[in-house]
C-alpha cells in the first residue's frame, strides 16, 4: 500500500489536461482538479503511523483548508457573476473555479496537517 501512495503523485500529471481543454469542453477543465494528487508529497512524509494527535491534527486542518476553499469558491463565483454576462464563459469559470479549489483545500489540507504534527 506504501508504494501504491508513493507514486500516486503521478496522476498529478493528468492536470495539465486541463491546459489541453481551455478551449474546448467545458468538462475537460475538471482536469484541473488532478493537481490534488500533489497532497501526497505531505502524506508521505507523515509516515504510516496514525495515532491520536495525527487524527486531532487532520481533523483541525481539515476545519481550516476546507474553510478557505469554501470562501475562496463563493467569493470568486460571486466576482465572475457580476462581471461576466455569458453563460458559456460563465460556465467554463465555474468549472474551473470548482476544480482550482478543490486542488488547492485537498494540497491545503495535507500541508497543514504536515506542519501541524511536525510543529513548525
Amino acid at each position: 500500500m506504501k508504494e501504491l501512495n508513493k507514486y500516486s503523485i503521478l496522476f498529478a500529471l493528468f492536470g495539465f489536461l486541463g491546459f489541453k481543454e481551455l478551449n474546448g469542453d467545458p468538462l475537460g477543465l475538471l482536469y484541473f482538479a488532478f493537481f490534488g494528487q500533489l497532497s501526497h508529497i505531505w502524506w508521505n512524509k507523515l509516515g504510516d503511523y496514525e495515532d491520536e494527535r495525527l487524527i486531532y491534527n487532520k481533523h483541525r486542518a481539515a476545519s481550516i483548508s476546507f474553510k478557505i476553499g469554501f470562501v475562496l469558491a463563493v467569493v470568486s463565483s460571486v466576482l465572475i457573476n457580476i462581471y461576466i454576462v455569458d453563460v458559456l464563459t460563465l460556465y467554463r469559470m465555474q468549472v474551473l473555479i470548482l476544480a482550482l479549489t478543490f486542488a488547492l483545500s485537498v494540497n491545503l489540507w495535507a500541508f497543514l496537517t504536515y506542519k501541524f504534527d511536525t510543529g513548525n
